[in-house]
């Protein structure tokens, strides 16, 4: 063994994202980033509620204004979760139908809340639901670059749904306000996730990569395995080929023998149906 060749062989370069990959998680950047806008618009709005210490009505909130500013948002929210449904991969658009259809009970719940306690029940059940789909929707596309956009919006639904669990002697004012916060940290992290996706997916147009197909669970689930089916159908054809090529040449041998045990017959004496003559011997 010479001394000079490495002890260790040389690591290969981590491989960048698969197209197929980045495709499928582009087309979710417009719904990302609608959802984002409306959890930013709601936080604001709540967050940002006007409390002033001189003036005693605005330290407190009626807990029907709470629920019709919650219902409101649910609703919306229903809405562009069935449009990043329909735009996901089917691998993933159960979680996201999910989320939709427990924002309907939420909703009737709160048109019969009518004290803080209720209110915080309702919007509690909902967020430790609704993370944990979330958690759901990360596990199944986790394979996508920027994944953990979800991760992210599971955690701080499961912390709202804690806090909310656990805040005994919430008024609606203070519920209204967390549910806000956890809505604006969720809406920015969006934002940024459906921007980035709808930029890569952009590059990839540009650069004439993008597959036209790629909402195929294959894909969605696992591009190594989707490459690695590739692979093999691509030695299979291969194989294939190399079969037709050995009957074509075996074929090509058997016809040569042939033509040459016919060359053979047609140059005997003794064949009757020879035009050679036969010479006869006295």
């Amino acid at each position: 063994m010479s001394t000079e060749d490495p002890r260790t062989e040389s690591t290969a370069p981590r491989n960048e994202a698969a197209p197929q990959a980045i495709a499928a998680a582009s087309r979710l950047g417009w719904p990302m980033v609608v959802r984002g806008i409306l959890g930013v618009v709601f936080g604001i709005v709540t967050v940002f509620w006007p409390r002033d210490s001189s003036n005693p009505l605005q330290l407190s909130l009626p807990t029907e204004v709470v629920d019709h500013l919650a219902i409101a948002y649910l609703i919306l929210f229903a809405v562009a979760l069935v449009f990043q449904a329909v735009r996901s991969p089917l691998n993933v658009r159960t979680a996201i139908f999910g989320q939709a259809v427990i924002a309907i009970p939420a909703i009737v719940f709160l048109f019969l809340a009518d004290q803080p306690a209720e209110l915080r029940a309702a919007l509690s059940i909902w967020a430790l639901l609704h993370g944990a789909l979330e958690f759901w929707a990360y596990r199944q596309l986790r394979s996508q670059p920027m994944a953990s956009d979800f991760l992210i919006a599971s955690g701080v639904h499961v912390l709202l749904g804690i806090i909310l669990v656990f805040g005994d002697g919430m008024e609606a004012l203070s519920i209204l306000g967390f549910t806000g916060a956890a809505t604006l940290i969720a809406g920015v992290i969006f934002i940024i996730g459906g921007y980035s996706r709808l930029s890569k997916g952009r590059q990839l147009a540009k650069l004439g990569a993008l597959p036209e197909q790629i909402d195929t669970p294959v894909e969605a689930a696992d591009p190594a395995e989707a490459v690695d089916r590739s692979d093999a159908a691509g030695s299979s054809d291969s194989d294939t080929e190399a079969a037709d090529a050995d009957s074509v040449e075996t074929a090509e041998a058997a016809a040569d023998s042939d033509r040459a045990a016919d060359a053979d017959d047609s140059e005997d004496p003794g064949d009757p149906d020879s035009d050679t003559p036969v010479k006869k011997e006295p």
